[in-house]
């Protein structure tokens, strides 16, 4: 069991290099194909078109599209070409609010996704886009990369484990990472004292993981007072994690966006990649 097929998208290659690169180490270390898709955002206004716009207008905008595209694309192969791994980049132009279709078909039969971390300084508006289109509309696992050292074959693991469907579509998927890690631990923050394992609380988790060949170990801990996805990223820290496993966006984007939740808040202050599924 392995990744074949890793995909990610840029639509530039300096912000959304990051990605790139860890994606490029995931291939090397699984011995997989990359696909990278170059967007470029037709940003015109939708006012332009409601009001009847100049046709010039419309043509620069699509066209500085179309020229962006090319641009990271051109950069892409440059560093792609010194590599040694199986590669293709290809161009895409989409307006902002259709840029999930393109990237949708392209990733949804990818095996794994890579994005950038969208909550950086330097982040542009569509990587919270990209990022949510890989996990909702293809349905992919993806690995979220801060502006951080690539890692191919992460040697110590936590998960982080609250019974959720998501958590378990995370682990099933990140199985091939975890089987060749030193290390894996299964971070629980505060169990409820009534759930179905309550006397054991990950034990069917670590049994499934240990028929896949993954030895691992259970940390049952509180939130002292601290948000859970800071007692995790502590957690983390703490066993020097190269990579945390979890589920994503329990609730609804909506929900998540505008109240906020453990996935944003995870994410915003992420120090290592965190592979995530929905």
């Amino acid at each position: 069991m392995s990744f074949k097929t890793i995909f990610t998208a840029l639509s530039s290659f300096d912000t959304s290099k990051a990605a790139l690169v860890q994606a490029a180490r995931l291939t090397e270390a699984q011995d997989a194909h990359l696909e990278v898709m170059c967007l470029g955002i037709d940003r015109s206004r939708s006012n332009y078109y409601e009001v009847g716009a100049n046709a010039v207008i419309m043509q620069a905008a699509i066209e500085e599209a179309h020229a962006q595209a090319e641009s990271t694309r051109e950069q892409v192969i440059e560093w792609l070409g010194k590599s040694n791994i199986r590669w293709n980049a290809t161009n895409s132009v989409a307006t902002f609010t259709d840029m999930s279709m393109p990237l949708s078909k392209a990733a949804r039969f990818a095996d794994l996704c890579v994005a950038s971390l969208p909550y950086r300084s330097n982040s542009r508006a569509e990587e919270n886009v990209i990022l949510e289109t890989m996990m909702f509309d293809a349905g992919c696992p993806t690995v979220v990369t801060p502006d951080v050292d690539p890692v191919g074959r992460p040697e110590r693991i936590v998960i982080g484990w609250n019974e959720s469907a998501e958590a378990l579509r995370a682990v099933r998927a990140a199985v091939p990472l975890m089987q060749s890690a030193k290390e894996v631990h299964i971070a629980i923050i505060d169990p409820p004292e009534h759930a179905p394992d309550r006397s054991d609380p990950g034990g069917a988790l670590a049994v499934m993981l240990a028929r896949h060949g993954i030895s691992c170990d259970i940390q049952v801990m509180t939130r002292s007072g601290a948000k859970v996805s800071e007692r995790l990223r502590r957690h983390a820290t703490e066993t020097g994690a190269q990579m945390l496993v979890m589920g994503a966006y329990g609730h609804s984007r909506f929900r998540e966006a505008v109240l906020g939740g453990a996935t944003r808040e995870m994410l915003e202050h992420a120090q290592t990649p965190v592979f995530m599924a929905h």
